[in-house]
């Protein structure tokens, strides 16, 4: 394991905030998928990641290609367009695609096999769909690498831009109904978001799974300290493996009207 900081692709996070922690699983998956192995881990205030490119090409992966809705799986079974899976092209030679449906489970109901929400990944509700929330963040991303000439610093998970839809995985662009009276969302209000976040931390989610709970309201995950492959870095997120130094996270969901997102994270 070559824990060698001065060559690694570096980005600020603050891991009690588990939009940004799981975006840095995003990053770690897509360099993996991209170029094969990669390396990542969390040390002072700051995720590393050692990969065969740069961190300017991962995030063309966010937006050189439209994302595909899935409306129908490979097993037959239809998917409504609230949660349906998103086919996300990352490589054109050789082909290479993410398909992202953490959102969504395939359950029995009454005797039958049926596409379902997956609690607590689904926080939308209303007229917005999943793509419909993935093309605004891809538009809005492609706002801020145009308006920063030097997008690749590491601080992006700290620009935000007002959007009116999100997955609800950043907590820090986050208003709490309770807090003023009324949700943003019902009222498409525009509220700072992180574009990078949110989408970096639906792919993250594909693998980095946190332990849920039976009520699905909270999770556990856990930061890493030493260079860790994408499959081996999961199992330690989950803390099914210890790799220290590490810090053990509570993640909380708490709702908002009649959508839901996540909030921040006490250390344990």
């Amino acid at each position: 394991m070559d824990q060698n900081t001065d060559t690694a692709i570096r980005i600020k996070v603050d891991p009690a905030n588990p939009g940004q922690f799981f975006a840095c699983c995003g990053l770690l998956e897509l360099a993996d998928r991209l170029w094969g192995f990669a390396e990542g881990w969390f040390g002072d205030e700051l995720f590393y990641l050692n990969a065969d490119g740069s961190l300017a090409e991962l995030l063309q992966c966010l937006i050189k290609s439209p994302p595909v809705e899935i409306a129908r799986l490979d097993n037959g079974l239809s998917v409504k367009p609230l949660i349906a899976p998103i086919k996300l092209m990352i490589s054109d030679a050789p082909p290479k695609y993410i398909i992202l449906d953490s959102w969504m489970c395939i359950m029995i109901d009454k005797g039958k096999i049926i596409t379902a929400a997956n609690p607590p990944w689904n926080f939308w509700s209303g007229q917005q769909t999943s793509i419909g929330i993935w093309k605004k963040l891809r538009d809005a991303l492609l706002k801020q690498m145009k308006q920063y000439e030097n997008y690749s610093k590491d601080d992006l998970f700290n620009l935000r831009i007002p959007l009116t839809g999100r997955f609800g995985f950043d907590p820090a662009a986050a208003w709490h109904a309770l807090d003023i009276g009324f949700s943003p969302n019902e009222q498409s209000i525009p509220v700072a978001s992180s574009p990078l976040v949110e989408m970096l931390a639906a792919i993250g989610l594909q693998r980095f799974r946190p332990l849920v709970f039976n009520h699905r309201k909270s999770f556990i995950y856990s930061t890493w300290g030493q260079p860790l492959s994408v499959s081996v870095a999961s199992a330690a997120a989950t803390e099914s493996i210890f790799v220290s130094p590490a810090v053990k996270y509570h993640g909380h969901v708490i709702d908002r009207g009649s959508y839901a997102a996540l909030d921040y994270s006490n250390p344990l």
